[in-house]
């Protein structure tokens, strides 16, 4: 399990960077989380948990990685 999620930090991330423009938040977390749960889907990834657990979970990590992005890479102002 811990490769499985090894794996998805790196398809989060790469989501969050696929998606990145202007504004729209939001809609860019919903994109976000289509396209994992997409990929997870597609290659038969069944997390041991709720998926609304999983859900919070990725909201959670989605907006860490923005956070993270914003500081190091994309220095909004």
């Amino acid at each position: 399990m811990l490769k499985t999620l090894n794996i998805l930090r790196y398809v989060i991330t790469l989501a969050v960077v696929l998606v990145e423009r202007d504004g729209e938040g939001e809609r860019k977390k919903e994109e976000v989380k289509d396209l994992v749960f997409g990929f997870m889907e597609e290659f038969g990834i069944n997390l041991p948990i709720p998926d609304e657990i999983v859900e919070y979970v990725l909201d959670y990590v989605i907006d860490l990685i923005v956070e993270f992005l914003n500081e190091r890479m994309w220095k909004t102002s």
